[in-house]
Protein backbone atom coordinates (compact mmCIF):
# COMPACT_ATOMS: atom_id res chain seq x y z
CA UNK A 1 0.00 0.00 0.00
CA UNK A 2 1.25 3.26 -0.81
CA UNK A 3 0.64 5.84 1.66
CA UNK A 4 2.54 9.32 3.34
CA UNK A 5 0.37 10.03 6.01
CA UNK A 6 1.53 9.40 9.12
CA UNK A 7 -1.40 8.21 11.43
CA UNK A 8 -2.47 5.79 7.95
CA UNK A 9 0.53 4.20 8.55
CA UNK A 10 0.28 3.96 12.66
CA UNK A 11 -2.87 2.75 12.05
CA UNK A 12 -1.89 0.02 9.90
CA UNK A 13 0.52 -0.94 11.90
CA UNK A 14 -1.50 -1.45 15.35
CA UNK A 15 -3.99 -3.48 12.65
CA UNK A 16 -1.36 -6.05 11.31
CA UNK A 17 -0.87 -7.28 14.50
CA UNK A 18 -4.78 -8.17 15.39
CA UNK A 19 -5.88 -11.66 14.65
CA UNK A 20 -9.59 -12.03 13.84
CA UNK A 21 -12.05 -14.64 11.94
CA UNK A 22 -15.29 -15.06 10.94
CA UNK A 23 -17.52 -12.64 9.76
CA UNK A 24 -16.34 -8.96 9.82
CA UNK A 25 -18.56 -5.97 9.11
CA UNK A 26 -16.37 -3.30 7.38
CA UNK A 27 -17.99 -0.22 8.16
CA UNK A 28 -17.71 2.63 5.66
CA UNK A 29 -15.31 0.57 3.92
CA UNK A 30 -14.11 -0.98 0.48
CA UNK A 31 -13.30 -3.60 -1.63
CA UNK A 32 -10.09 -1.30 -2.77
CA UNK A 33 -9.00 -1.56 1.12
CA UNK A 34 -5.68 -2.70 1.07
CA UNK A 35 -6.35 -2.47 5.10
CA UNK A 36 -8.10 -6.24 5.03
CA UNK A 37 -5.04 -7.40 4.16
CA UNK A 38 -3.37 -6.76 7.35
CA UNK A 39 -5.95 -8.46 9.69
CA UNK A 40 -4.26 -11.97 10.52
CA UNK A 41 -6.44 -14.56 10.41
CA UNK A 42 -9.02 -15.75 8.01
CA UNK A 43 -12.25 -13.35 8.34
CA UNK A 44 -14.76 -12.79 5.53
CA UNK A 45 -15.53 -8.77 4.87
CA UNK A 46 -19.16 -7.34 4.47
CA UNK A 47 -18.57 -4.02 3.59
CA UNK A 48 -21.35 -1.17 3.77
CA UNK A 49 -20.96 2.00 2.53
CA UNK A 50 -23.63 4.24 0.31
CA UNK A 51 -20.54 5.54 -1.78
CA UNK A 52 -21.05 3.53 -4.92
CA UNK A 53 -17.32 3.96 -6.05
CA UNK A 54 -16.54 1.83 -2.76
CA UNK A 55 -18.30 -1.43 -3.68
CA UNK A 56 -19.94 -2.22 -0.95
CA UNK A 57 -21.71 -5.26 -0.29
CA UNK A 58 -24.87 -3.40 1.14
CA UNK A 59 -25.49 -0.02 0.40
CA UNK A 60 -26.32 1.58 3.95
CA UNK A 61 -26.37 4.59 5.61
CA UNK A 62 -24.62 4.37 9.16
CA UNK A 63 -26.47 6.93 10.54
CA UNK A 64 -29.56 4.54 10.60
CA UNK A 65 -30.32 1.00 11.46
CA UNK A 66 -27.95 -1.43 9.90
CA UNK A 67 -30.06 -3.97 8.14
CA UNK A 68 -28.95 -6.91 9.77
CA UNK A 69 -29.34 -9.18 12.66
CA UNK A 70 -28.43 -8.88 16.02
CA UNK A 71 -25.14 -10.84 16.63
CA UNK A 72 -25.04 -11.67 12.77
CA UNK A 73 -21.15 -10.63 12.39
CA UNK A 74 -18.18 -12.14 14.69
CA UNK A 75 -16.19 -8.56 14.62
CA UNK A 76 -16.46 -5.22 12.97
CA UNK A 77 -13.76 -2.66 11.87
CA UNK A 78 -14.47 1.20 11.12
CA UNK A 79 -11.42 2.73 10.02
CA UNK A 80 -11.24 6.91 9.80
CA UNK A 81 -15.23 6.83 9.23
CA UNK A 82 -17.03 8.30 12.54
CA UNK A 83 -15.45 11.76 12.14
CA UNK A 84 -17.75 11.98 9.03
CA UNK A 85 -20.68 10.52 11.04
CA UNK A 86 -22.41 13.32 12.53
CA UNK A 87 -25.53 10.69 13.83
CA UNK A 88 -22.58 8.87 16.01
CA UNK A 89 -24.70 7.19 18.67
CA UNK A 90 -26.54 5.20 16.07
CA UNK A 91 -23.39 4.81 14.06
CA UNK A 92 -21.93 2.92 16.81
CA UNK A 93 -24.40 1.25 18.79
CA UNK A 94 -25.57 -0.23 15.65
CA UNK A 95 -21.86 -1.84 15.26
CA UNK A 96 -22.02 -3.17 18.56
CA UNK A 97 -25.90 -4.45 17.94
CA UNK A 98 -24.63 -6.34 15.34
CA UNK A 99 -21.35 -8.05 16.83
CA UNK A 100 -21.84 -11.27 18.46
CA UNK A 101 -21.07 -11.53 22.39
CA UNK A 102 -17.88 -11.50 22.87
CA UNK A 103 -16.60 -10.03 19.43
CA UNK A 104 -14.54 -7.50 19.13
CA UNK A 105 -14.83 -3.90 17.30
CA UNK A 106 -11.69 -1.95 15.77
CA UNK A 107 -12.17 1.96 15.72
CA UNK A 108 -9.57 4.33 14.52
CA UNK A 109 -9.91 7.92 14.10
CA UNK A 110 -7.65 11.36 13.64
CA UNK A 111 -7.49 13.13 16.05
CA UNK A 112 -5.17 16.27 15.34
CA UNK A 113 -6.03 16.79 11.86
CA UNK A 114 -6.91 18.86 9.05
CA UNK A 115 -10.47 19.16 7.99
CA UNK A 116 -11.50 16.35 5.91
CA UNK A 117 -14.84 16.26 4.01
CA UNK A 118 -16.18 13.01 2.73
CA UNK A 119 -18.68 14.30 2.24
CA UNK A 120 -18.68 16.21 5.76
CA UNK A 121 -16.13 16.31 8.47
CA UNK A 122 -18.04 16.70 11.58
CA UNK A 123 -16.42 15.04 15.52
CA UNK A 124 -13.31 14.29 16.89
CA UNK A 125 -12.87 11.79 19.24
CA UNK A 126 -10.36 11.65 22.51
CA UNK A 127 -9.58 8.93 24.79
CA UNK A 128 -12.39 9.66 27.52
CA UNK A 129 -14.85 9.88 24.52
CA UNK A 130 -14.22 6.44 23.73
CA UNK A 131 -14.20 5.06 27.00
CA UNK A 132 -17.84 6.94 27.65
CA UNK A 133 -19.26 5.09 24.55
CA UNK A 134 -17.60 1.60 25.18
CA UNK A 135 -19.21 2.37 29.09
CA UNK A 136 -22.66 3.41 27.69
CA UNK A 137 -22.72 0.27 24.77
CA UNK A 138 -22.15 -2.40 27.75
CA UNK A 139 -18.36 -2.94 25.94
CA UNK A 140 -14.96 -3.53 27.34
CA UNK A 141 -12.07 -1.24 26.35
CA UNK A 142 -8.94 -3.88 25.56
CA UNK A 143 -6.60 -0.98 24.02
CA UNK A 144 -6.37 2.69 23.14
CA UNK A 145 -3.72 3.41 21.21
CA UNK A 146 -2.81 7.41 20.68
CA UNK A 147 -0.65 8.15 17.37
CA UNK A 148 1.79 10.08 16.45
CA UNK A 149 4.63 11.73 18.47
CA UNK A 150 4.99 14.97 18.91
CA UNK A 151 5.14 18.06 17.07
CA UNK A 152 7.39 17.69 14.50
CA UNK A 153 4.74 14.60 13.20
CA UNK A 154 1.96 17.28 13.91
CA UNK A 155 3.46 19.88 11.35
CA UNK A 156 4.05 17.25 8.92
CA UNK A 157 0.82 15.93 8.81
CA UNK A 158 -0.83 19.93 8.55
CA UNK A 159 1.49 20.19 5.40
CA UNK A 160 2.77 16.66 3.47
CA UNK A 161 0.07 17.06 0.84
CA UNK A 162 1.11 20.02 -0.12
CA UNK A 163 4.50 18.70 -0.72
CA UNK A 164 5.77 17.72 -4.36
CA UNK A 165 6.43 14.02 -5.09
CA UNK A 166 5.72 11.02 -2.89
CA UNK A 167 9.46 10.54 -2.70
CA UNK A 168 10.06 14.04 -1.15
CA UNK A 169 6.81 12.91 1.11
CA UNK A 170 8.41 9.97 2.56
CA UNK A 171 11.64 12.35 3.72
CA UNK A 172 10.07 14.84 5.15
CA UNK A 173 7.80 11.95 7.22
CA UNK A 174 10.70 9.44 8.09
CA UNK A 175 12.58 13.19 9.17
CA UNK A 176 9.29 14.59 11.22
CA UNK A 177 9.16 11.25 12.93
CA UNK A 178 13.17 10.78 13.87
CA UNK A 179 12.97 14.06 15.15
CA UNK A 180 9.98 13.12 17.64
CA UNK A 181 11.73 10.10 18.39
CA UNK A 182 14.88 12.21 19.17
CA UNK A 183 12.63 15.06 21.66
CA UNK A 184 10.74 12.11 23.56
CA UNK A 185 13.60 10.46 23.98
CA UNK A 186 16.30 13.14 25.62
CA UNK A 187 13.00 15.73 27.13
CA UNK A 188 10.75 14.50 29.54
CA UNK A 189 8.46 17.85 28.76
CA UNK A 190 8.77 16.99 25.14
CA UNK A 191 6.99 13.59 26.38
CA UNK A 192 4.46 15.49 28.07
CA UNK A 193 3.66 17.59 25.87
CA UNK A 194 3.75 14.93 22.50
CA UNK A 195 1.10 13.52 24.44
CA UNK A 196 -1.74 16.21 24.45
CA UNK A 197 -1.26 16.33 20.60
CA UNK A 198 -2.38 12.71 18.91
CA UNK A 199 -2.64 12.86 15.37
CA UNK A 200 -5.01 10.05 16.13
CA UNK A 201 -6.73 6.91 17.77
CA UNK A 202 -6.94 3.59 17.79
CA UNK A 203 -9.26 1.57 19.70
CA UNK A 204 -9.85 -2.04 20.25
CA UNK A 205 -13.04 -3.31 22.50
CA UNK A 206 -15.02 -6.32 22.97
CA UNK A 207 -18.69 -6.66 23.35
CA UNK A 208 -19.70 -7.86 26.67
Amino acid sequence: MTYYSIVRGEEYRNLAKIHLTGRVLDVGGSKKSGYRSLLQGDATFVGINLDPTCEPDFFVDIEKPFPFETGEFDHSVCLNVLEHIFEINTAFSEQVRCVRQGGTLIFATPFMHHIHASPDDYLRYTDSAYRRLAQKYNCTIVSIVPLGDGFFSLGFQSIGGSIPTFFLKSVFRSLAMHLDWFGNKISKHYRRLSARIPLGYFVVMTKN
